[in-house]
């Protein structure tokens, strides 16, 4: 590890603002120094009697001793700390501000692997790092509810080196930006000497790319651009209008990892992408798992998505978009696009665990690489089935962007999360309803190994 920072910058967050008459109902202060974040809260009530709060998100794997990085926990209410949930409650008598403090201790180690630098606060002398659920603390409330309530938020001291919030991709040491909290809590925060923020603006959209560049690895920065020019203008092709006013991409190297290529997750807007070495987009590895991330803005974290039970669509058939939106711009063959997918299905036939029932999956999905990669070859296969099928029966008047294009649209119809009906009645329009009904049965929900011939050209 090196030498932690010795420098202090102070972010504040100011909620005494609204909009629209709803009052904002937080209060953060946070500084940070070396090896150590501080954290004051003041936080006026939205329930009555109590609140719980989580720290970080369980879900993700190795996190489940994520809490041990908060340390001197403090609070003018009363409170319960359940370490096994990482949750922490508070008890009140009144709607008076309660006031919190606790320490954010940096507890990114190599024996945690991908996982410590993925989901874990970094802090080192030229770095900076985190997820905002790891940052602040998350009522355990209604989705919708975490929609209606806002956060202001201030930086009220420039930092010892630049700094990048994904919720306020230009914002100024001074300024003050009040926004959702739910979009807070779904962002990431980074910083470093080298921060070098690029900014593409595409159908009125401000696509910010932050990338750490210096003197030794400047090549980077024009490989990189060159593919996002080239890919970006393809997504948009693919699916019309696009979604939301910016969108953040995040690539930095790995600190400690030197055996593992690339790993990605995605934030409200955006995700960020670490990889080894010191060259980005070296491999076909790493240009498809970026090209996956960004195609998340629009499929499984993005606005056409299914629940987390059901990611054979969320995550494979952002796959197989991938792969075709990525044939299409020429950054990869006709020829090998063919051939990924012939690769999956050669994966999926050998894997011990194929036929594991959808309502299954997730339950074991940390358990190893077997069950991780099921439904991504399990839902990029069943992609193929309905491209292929709607090429077929629409002698080629129908395309499969075409029922992406129609997903999409019932998904901002509807302005929440589509379900397995949703895709099926969709994909009836291009497919006789009974056949994509008991294909999705059978293939999907049952998990049996989805024939040869309904994929590829006999």
């Amino acid at each position: 590890m090196k030498k932690l920072l010795y420098g202090v910058f102070l972010i504040v967050f100011i909620f005494n603002q609204s909009i629209s008459g709803i009052p904002v109902s937080f209060l953060y202060k946070l500084k940070i120094e070396p090896g150590i974040m501080h954290v004051n809260l003041e936080y006026t009530p939205i329930l009555s009697d109590s609140t719980t709060f989580k720290y970080g998100n369980v879900f993700y794997g190795g996190m489940k001793d994520l809490l041990n990085s908060m340390v001197n926990i403090h609070s003018s209410a009363q409170f319960k700390i359940d370490s096994a949930g990482s949750r922490i409650t508070f008890y009140y008598h009144e709607k008076t501000p309660v006031k919190i403090s606790y320490d954010i201790v940096d507890t990114h180690k190599p024996e945690h692997k991908v996982v410590g630098e993925m989901f874990r606060p970094i802090i080192t002398n030229d770095y900076f790092f985190s997820l905002s659920h790891t940052l602040f603390l998350t009522p355990d409330i209604d989705e919708k509810l975490n929609g209606r309530l806002l956060m202001s938020v201030t930086l009220q001291k420039k930092p010892a080196f630049p700094m990048y919030f994904s919720f306020a991709p230009e914002m100024k040491p001074g300024q003050t930006v009040t926004l959702k909290l739910s979009d807070g809590l779904d962002a990431l925060i980074t910083g470093a000497t080298d921060l070098h923020i690029e900014k593409r603006e595409m159908a009125g959209i401000k696509n910010y790319i932050v990338l750490r560049i210096n003197k030794n690895n400047s090549y980077n920065l024009k490989r990189f651009m060159d593919y996002f020019d080239t890919f970006l203008p393809a997504m948009t092709n693919f699916w019309g209008n696009l979604n939301g006013s910016y969108y953040t991409l995040v690539a930095s190297s790995f600190l400690d990892i030197k055996y593992h290529d690339i790993s990605g997750t995605a934030f409200n807007s955006g995700f960020h992408v670490k990889f080894s070495g010191d060259t980005i987009l070296v491999n076909e590895t790493v240009l498809i798992t970026i090209s996956h991330e960004i195609m998340h803005r629009y499929i499984g974290t993005g606005c056409v998505a299914i629940d987390d039970n059901n990611q054979w669509f969320n995550e494979g058939f952002t796959d197989y978009t991938t792969w075709y939106l990525l044939s299409q711009c020429g950054d990869i063959t006709a020829d090998r696009f063919n051939q990924l997918v012939k690769e999956t299905f050669e994966q999926l036939s050998v894997n011990p665990v194929r036929n594991t029932p959808n309502d299954e999956i997730m339950k074991h999905f940390w358990e190893n690489h077997n069950y991780e990669k099921l439904p991504y070859n399990r839902g990029a296969l069943f992609a193929a089935y309905i491209d292929k099928r709607i090429t077929e029966l629409s002698n080629g008047t129908a395309t499969f962007r075409d029922f992406m294009r129609s997903l999409k649209t019932l998904a901002e119809e509807k302005k929440k999360l589509l379900t397995v009906d949703d895709f099926i009645s969709t994909a009836s329009k291009y497919i006789p309803e009974d056949e994509i009904r008991n294909s999705v049965q059978k293939y999907i929900i049952q998990g049996e190994m989805i024939p040869e011939k309904l994929i590829f050209n006999q």
